[in-house]
C-alpha cells in the first residue's frame, strides 16, 4: 500500500513538473554586439525629391570615420547597425558617385575635413581669365565652376549608443526573423544648395540683340558638411540672362531674368567679402556693350523654407540708343569684352 502511494506522488510530481515547464521564462537571446538604428528622414522642406539615402557615421569622440553605409533607396527604410559608442551622423540625399560632374566630395575620413565643391568648368574660367584681363581696377574670382546639383544634408550629433539597447530576441532568431526594437533617428535635411534669382531692369531693352555669357562672382566654392556653414573661398559662376519681358505699354523699356543654383555667400555670409556680377550685352549693331556692378550692398538674403538662402539682384541698366539690324528674338553667343566698372545709384 505505502508502495502504491509512494509510487502515486512520483508521478504526480513528475506531472507538476511538466506543466511548469510548459510556462517558463523565455530566455533572450543577443544577436550581435550591435544596435539597430532607423534613420526616418522627412525631406518635405529640402526642396530635395531623393533616389535615396546615404549616411556616414562619425565617431564622436575624435570624429573620425566609423563607416559610411550603403545607399539605401528613398522608398525604404534606412536601418544602420551601430556598436556601443557615442556618434555624429551625416544623412544626405543620393550618394556622391550620382553627383558627379557636378560636386565633389572630399575629406570625408574625418567629420572636420568633410567638404563638398564646385567642379571647375575649364573652359568658362577661360573665358573670364580672358575677361578679367581688360580689368585690373576689380578683384578678380578666375575659377568658374559648373552649376551644382539639388543637394540637402542633416546633421545629427549626440546618437548614444547603449549596451542596453543592442539586439535581443524573445526567441531563438531563425531565418527571417524581423530587426529587434530599432533607435528611432527622425531627421529633416536642410538644402546646402541655394537659388540665385537675378532680375535686371533695362531702359533701351530694345537695342540689345542679346547678352553673351555674364559671371556673378565671389560666391562660396563649397560647403562643409560637418558645421554646415560655406566655405570662405570663392569661386564664380557663368550663366545667360536672356530672358526678356517688356514692360506693358512700352516697346523699348524691360526686364531680363537669369535663375541658377549656387553655393550662395562665403561662409557665414557676414563677411567683408565682395561681390561682382559682370554682363555683357550685344548690341542690334553688333557691338559689345560689357557692365560689371558690385552688388555686395544690393543683395538680399531671403531665408525660405524650401531653400536655405535665396540672392534676389534687381537692377536698373540703361543701353544707349544704336541703329542696326533690329532683327527679333534674344540671341546669345560669344564676343570679346572691353567692360566699364559701373556704380549702382541706391
Amino acid at each position: 500500500m505505502k508502495l502504491r502511494v509512494l509510487s502515486l506522488s512520483l508521478l504526480l510530481a513528475a506531472f507538476v513538473v511538466v506543466l511548469t515547464s510548459c510556462t517558463r521564462d523565455h530566455l533572450y537571446y543577443a544577436t550581435s554586439d550591435m544596435a539597430t538604428v532607423l534613420v526616418e528622414t522627412d525631406w518635405t522642406t529640402s526642396g530635395v525629391h531623393p533616389n535615396g539615402v546615404s549616411v556616414f557615421a562619425y565617431d564622436a569622440t575624435d570624429g573620425h570615420l566609423y563607416k559610411r553605409f550603403a545607399p539605401v533607396a528613398a522608398s525604404r527604410k534606412c536601418y544602420l547597425k551601430l556598436p556601443e559608442g557615442d556618434y555624429t551622423l551625416v544623412v544626405m540625399n543620393d550618394s556622391p558617385e550620382e553627383f558627379d560632374g557636378r560636386l565633389s566630395f572630399t575629406g570625408a575620413d574625418h567629420l572636420s575635413t568633410f567638404e563638398v565643391r564646385g567642379v571647375k568648368d575649364e573652359t568658362k574660367s577661360r573665358r573670364l581669365v580672358d575677361y578679367l584681363q581688360t580689368k585690373a581696377d576689380v578683384d578678380a574670382q578666375t575659377y568658374c565652376i559648373v552649376e551644382p546639383d539639388t543637394l540637402a544634408v542633416a546633421v545629427v550629433n549626440g546618437l548614444h549608443i547603449t549596451p542596453e539597447q543592442m539586439d535581443y530576441y524573445h526567441d531563438p532568431p531563425g531565418e527571417g526573423q524581423t530587426e529587434g526594437t530599432a533607435v528611432e533617428v527622425k531627421v529633416q535635411p536642410r538644402p546646402v544648395i541655394s537659388k540665385v534669382n537675378i532680375k535686371a531692369h533695362v531702359k533701351g531693352l530694345k537695342y540689345a540683340r542679346g547678352t553673351t555669357l555674364s559671371f556673378l562672382r565671389g560666391l562660396a566654392a563649397g560647403h562643409r558638411l560637418g558645421d554646415g556653414v560655406n566655405t570662405t573661398d570663392q569661386v564664380s559662376q557663368a550663366f545667360i540672362l536672356n530672358n526678356r519681358v517688356f514692360d506693358a505699354g512700352s516697346d523699348t523699356d524691360g526686364t531680363i531674368t537669369a535663375e541658377f543654383l549656387s553655393f550662395g555667400l562665403v561662409g557665414d555670409g557676414q563677411s567683408d567679402s565682395r561681390y561682382y556680377l559682370d554682363i555683357n550685352f550685344v548690341l542690334v549693331n553688333g557691338e559689345s556693350y560689357p557692365l560689371t556692378f558690385d552688388i555686395t550692398d544690393l543683395i538680399a538674403v531671403d531665408v525660405s523654407i524650401s531653400l536655405k538662402l535665396s540672392l534676389n539682384l534687381n537692377l536698373e541698366i540703361e543701353l544707349p540708343e544704336v541703329t542696326g539690324n533690329e532683327e527679333g528674338g534674344f540671341n546669345t553667343g560669344v564676343t570679346e569684352w572691353e567692360g566699364e566698372l559701373v556704380e549702382i545709384p541706391m
